[in-house]
């Protein structure tokens, strides 16, 4: 037998075990929540579930995930869903989600990347349920937050003059935000004057940063007294994360990415341990933050791979990919998906029959026919750039759809 002949030969059977043990659905548009009653026994031990995406414009994996959360809620008992998105920005919403109709829930909390046809069942849940909405991000997701909003319904008598700069700061952070990104997505260098307005106001802003953190301090046994410390954290952890956006904004695209990581890390466990430290919570971010185990040759390592020891044991990492279709950038463009190579981890799923497929990780041990879930693999980042991970190391368990298309933008 040639070596071409026995290759071919390991490959199909590889692609036998795939079929194997993995689970299938047929149709996602059709699909209810039984239909994924067989992930009930892989989650029962777990308090938090993470759940990724190849790309952020798949109208498929918004549409999965979104029946994925109402799995979890109604059958498993999880009671919040935190974003990849401001943590002021979904709180506050969340806060007035009795009052606020499903669009302005949308509008008022998570980028506009998500707010589409395929995720708004899913906060038709969050409104109609005690299902609770958090965010994780320190980038201001909307332009309508509604955190000074929050602060007036507090039963603590906050200064007006504190509530004022509150929403001059959200004001100049968002402002910033939008013209230095701008900026960095056009990849276009930051002009001098540009640059020497926004040191001038990072430097009056840092009298204003210690201003805002004085009066709390000298707030925080009026919080205690009321029972109102986490109120008091997370009015705390907000001005320090609008602090942080700002120092960082202008810095490079790598450095900002880590700093991005560190502070979703640090964001995230807070919302688990002191937040919700007894109730079930879902992540929803991109597959590239949700890695665990991963580091690169930059030393860059996402928010799963920097969370504690005893938060991964609680967790289970599920990534999700896809193998051909169109996407769409964070800029709404269309484009298409490139094929993947044989031998990467979007070909050995595809040769399963049904359109939406699960593997699980955990619970398998290596052998000669599934090498390449303990080896490097190569995936296809959002669907075009070739990159190489560890799955077993990396993620828990993957779900896989076949085609892909663009959401429908609300």
């Amino acid at each position: 037998m040639s070596i071409f002949q026995l290759t071919n030969r390991k490959y199909k059977k590889a692609v036998e075990w795939v079929r194997e043990h993995s689970y299938g659905i047929d149709s996602l548009e059709k699909c209810e929540i039984n239909d994924f009653n067989f992930l009930e026994n892989i989650l029962k031990d777990k308090q938090i579930v993470w759940l990724g995406e190849n790309g952020h414009g798949i109208a498929e994996h918004n549409l999965l995930k979104s029946k994925l959360i109402e799995f979890l809620y109604h059958k498993m008992g999880f009671k919040v869903i935190a974003f990849e998105s401001g943590l002021s920005e979904c709180y506050s919403a969340n806060y007035f989600k009795d009052d606020i109709s499903v669009n302005e829930l949308m509008d008022k909390s998570i980028f506009s990347l998500w707010k589409t046809e395929e995720t708004l069942p899913l906060f038709e849940l969050i409104k109609e349920t005690d299902l609770n909405l958090i965010g994780f991000d320190f980038q201001p997701s909307s332009k309508q937050n509604l955190f000074v909003d929050l602060l007036d319904k507090m039963d603590i008598d906050l200064p007006s003059k504190f509530k004022l700069s509150i929403k001059n700061l959200d004001k100049a952070t968002m402002d910033w935000y939008m013209r230095i990104g701008k900026l960095k997505g056009e990849r276009k260098k930051i002009p001098r004057h540009i640059m020497q307005e926004y040191l001038e106001t990072q430097k009056e802003l840092t009298e204003l940063f210690s201003s805002l953190h004085k009066t709390l301090e000298e707030l925080e046994k009026e919080f205690i007294r009321k029972d109102m410390h986490l109120y008091f954290q997370l009015i705390q952890r907000v001005i320090e994360n609008r602090r942080l956006l700002l120092s960082n904004l202008a810095t490079g695209h790598r450095t900002y990415q880590k700093i991005r990581d560190q502070i979703m890390a640090h964001n995230l466990e807070w919302i688990c341990e002191k937040l919700y430290p007894n109730e079930k919570i879902i992540v929803w971010a991109h597959n590239s933050h949700i890695y665990k185990n991963y580091e690169n040759l930059i030393k860059y390592k996402p928010m799963g791979s920097l969370m504690s020891p005893e938060m991964v044991s609680k967790s289970y990492y599920l990534g999700l990919f896809m193998y051909e279709g169109k996407a769409a950038l964070n800029n709404k463009t269309i484009y298409d998906l490139v094929k993947p190579p044989k031998k990467s981890l979007e070909d050995y799923m595809n040769h399963n029959k049904s359109s939406i497929s699960f593997i699980d990780f955990s619970d398998v041990s290596p052998n000669e026919l599934n090498k390449w879930i303990f080896n490097k693999t190569l995936i296809l980042e959002s669907g075009t750039m070739q990159k190489l991970i560890t799955p077993a190391q990396q993620l828990d368990g993957i779900f896989f759809i076949k085609k892909v298309s663009p959401p429908h933008y609300l």
